[in-house]
C-alpha cells in the first residue's frame, strides 16, 4: 500500500528544475510515476537542446511536459530573444477568431517540435481591472463573450495540432489589483457576477474541449474564504456547473500567494483534497520555499504521502486525480510521434499588422536617426524582463539611431537596445523621436517621465505596449500595440519607417 500511494503521490505532481538536463533527482521520479514537468525560460539553451531533454523524460516514463507559452510577453521559447508569437490583447484587438485559431497551430507547432505536450495557455482571464498587475495584454480582452470565442478557438489551434490546451486561471484572475505572485488577491463579488463576467471563457474552453483548466491562487469571498486552489466550492464549479471532466492543474504552488498564507506542503495537500489533479510546484529559480529544486519536490511529495497515510487525504480522490492525468498523458502520447504540420510563416505577421491602433499622422513618421527612449519601469512577473523588440527593430531599420533604455543602470549605446542611461541625463536632455511606454498608470514614476519627455518633444511617437487611454497617453502620435513580440517589432517598423 505504501509503494502504491507513494506512485500516486508522484503522479499528481509537477516540478520545476534548474539547468538545461533532467537532474538525476527528476530522472529518479519520471521512471517512479512522475505525472507533469514544467520548463520555464532559464530551462531552455536552445531548441536541440530542449528537444533532447523532452526525449529523455518521455523516455524514463509517462510524464506530461509542460510550458507557458502564451505568445506575447510571456514565452518560455522566446523568453532570452522575444517571443515569435503575438499575444492574447493583439488577437483581441483584431477581433478574427479564425486567425487566433491559426496563430495557437503556429505556436503549437513550436512546440510539437520541441516534444513540449501541455501549453499552458491560452488565458481565460477578462479584463476587468484596470490596475491589474499581472493580466493586462495577455488577456483577450474586456468582454466575456469577445473573449470566450478567442479562448475556444486558441483551444482548437492548439489541440488540432497535437498540443493540449490548459485555459487559466479558473475562475478568474482579471478582476485584482494584487498579483498572487507577490501576494493573496480577494475578489469580492457576487456569484452572479462571477458566473457572468468570468466563467464565461472557461466554460467555452470546457465546450472546445480543452483538456485541462488551471487553477488561480485568488480568494472569491462569495464562495470561500480559501484560495480557488485549494477550495472544494470553488473547483465545484468547474467540475459541476461548467462539466468539465479533463485534468485541473494547479497554478504554481511557489507563488506567495501560497507559501505566506498555506505553505506549500500543506497547499499541495489540500490542493488535491479539494480537486485540483496534478500540482503544479513552480519555478524553483526564482522561488525555494522548500530549498532547492529537489527539497522543494520532496517535501510535496512527502506531504501528499503523509497526508494519506494520516487519513487527511482520502486515497480515493488521489487515485481519481492520478487517473485524470493518466488520461491527459494517454491524449499526449497518442498525438507526440504523428507528423508536425507545416508552420504557418505569415500568420504572426498578419495578426500583427491588424492589431496596431494609431493616433495622428504615424505612417512613415521616422526617417534618419532618432532617438527612442525606452521609459517601461514596470515588469509583468509572469513574462520577466521588459524586451527591448520594438527598439530594436526601430534600430535596425534606421542605423545609427541611439536606443536609450530609461530606467535601467548602464550607459547609452550607439544603435543598440540593450543600451541604457541614467534616466535624469536623457530627461533632462529632452529630445525623444519615440518614447515606448507600458501601461504608465501602474507606476507613477513612468508616467512622470512620459509627461516630461513629450512636454520637451511634443512631436514624438507614443508606442504604447501595455493598456493606456488617450487620456493617459495626451500624446498627438500614438501607435498602440497591445503586447510586444518579435511580429510586433516588425508591424511597427514598418509602420513608422
Amino acid at each position: 500500500m505504501t509503494d502504491d500511494v507513494r506512485r500516486l503521490a508522484h503522479r499528481v505532481l509537477m516540478p520545476g528544475f534548474a539547468g538545461t538536463r533532467l537532474p538525476s533527482w527528476l530522472s529518479r521520479a519520471v521512471h517512479d510515476g512522475l505525472g507533469g514537468i514544467c520548463v520555464f525560460g532559464h530551462n531552455v539553451a536552445s531548441t536541440d537542446q530542449l528537444r533532447a531533454l523532452t526525449d529523455d523524460a518521455h523516455g524514463l516514463g509517462r510524464v506530461v511536459v509542460s510550458i507557458d507559452e502564451e505568445g506575447g510577453i510571456v514565452s518560455r521559447l522566446g523568453a532570452a530573444g522575444g517571443s515569435r508569437h503575438v499575444g492574447a490583447a493583439a488577437l483581441g484587438r483584431v477581433g478574427d477568431p479564425g486567425l487566433t485559431e491559426r496563430v495557437a497551430a503556429s505556436v503549437a507547432v513550436d512546440l510539437r517540435e520541441v516534444g513540449v505536450d501541455l501549453d499552458l495557455a491560452p488565458v481565460a482571464d477578462v479584463t476587468s481591472n484596470p490596475d491589474n498587475p499581472v493580466i493586462g495584454v495577455r488577456s483577450f480582452g474586456t468582454d466575456p463573450s469577445a473573449v470566450g470565442e478567442h479562448v475556444a478557438a486558441f483551444v482548437r489551434g492548439l489541440q488540432s495540432t497535437g498540443v493540449a490546451a490548459c485555459a487559466k486561471h479558473f475562475p478568474g484572475h482579471g478582476d485584482t489589483s494584487v498579483d498572487s505572485h507577490v501576494g493573496l488577491p480577494r475578489i469580492d463579488v457576487d456569484l452572479d457576477t462571477l458566473r457572468s463576467r468570468d466563467l464565461p471563457p472557461f466554460a467555452a474552453a470546457v465546450e472546445a474541449g480543452a483538456r485541462a483548466v488551471m487553477t488561480a491562487h485568488i480568494v472569491f469571498g462569495a464562495l470561500d474564504d480559501a484560495p480557488a486552489t485549494v477550495s472544494a466550492p470553488v473547483l465545484s464549479l468547474l467540475r459541476d456547473d461548467l462539466g468539465f471532466d479533463g485534468a485541473i492543474v494547479s497554478d504554481a504552488m511557489d507563488m506567495r500567494a501560497v507559501v505566506q498564507s498555506i505553505g506549500l506542503a500543506e497547499a499541495c495537500v489540500r490542493a488535491v483534497a479539494a480537486g485540483v489533479d496534478l500540482v503544479a510546484l513552480g519555478n524553483p529559480v526564482l522561488n525555494t520555499p522548500e530549498g532547492d529544486d529537489e527539497a522543494t519536490f520532496g517535501a510535496a511529495l512527502d506531504a501528499v504521502v503523509r497526508a494519506v497515510h494520516d487519513g487527511v487525504l482520502d486515497v480515493a480522490r488521489l487515485r481519481e486525480a492520478a487517473g485524470r492525468v493518466d488520461a491527459l498523458e494517454r491524449w499526449c502520447a497518442d498525438r507526440r510521434h504523428g507528423e508536425v504540420p507545416q508552420p504557418d510563416q505569415d500568420v504572426d505577421d498578419e495578426a500583427a499588422r491588424r492589431s496596431l491602433h494609431t493616433t495622428g499622422d504615424v505612417a512613415g513618421a521616422l526617417s534618419g536617426t532618432v532617438e527612442i527612449v525606452d521609459i517601461r519601469r514596470r515588469r509583468n512577473i509572469a513574462s520577466g524582463g521588459n524586451a527591448a523588440l520594438i527598439a530594436q527593430a526601430l534600430a535596425q531599420r534606421l542605423p545609427g539611431s541611439r536606443v536609450v533604455a530609461g530606467f535601467a543602470p548602464g550607459r547609452a549605446v550607439e544603435g543598440r537596445a540593450d543600451g541604457a542611461v541614467d534616466p535624469s541625463t536623457q530627461l533632462q536632455a529632452g529630445r525623444a523621436d519615440v518614447i515606448i511606454t507600458g501601461t504608465p498608470t501602474l507606476d507613477e514614476v513612468e508616467q512622470r517621465a512620459l509627461r516630461q519627455l513629450l512636454a520637451a518633444s511634443p512631436g514624438a511617437v507614443v508606442v504604447c505596449t501595455g493598456l493606456a487611454d488617450d487620456e493617459v497617453l495626451r500624446a498627438d502620435r500614438v501607435v498602440r500595440t497591445f503586447g510586444d513580440s518579435w511580429p510586433t517589432a516588425r508591424a511597427v517598423a514598418d509602420l513608422l519607417t
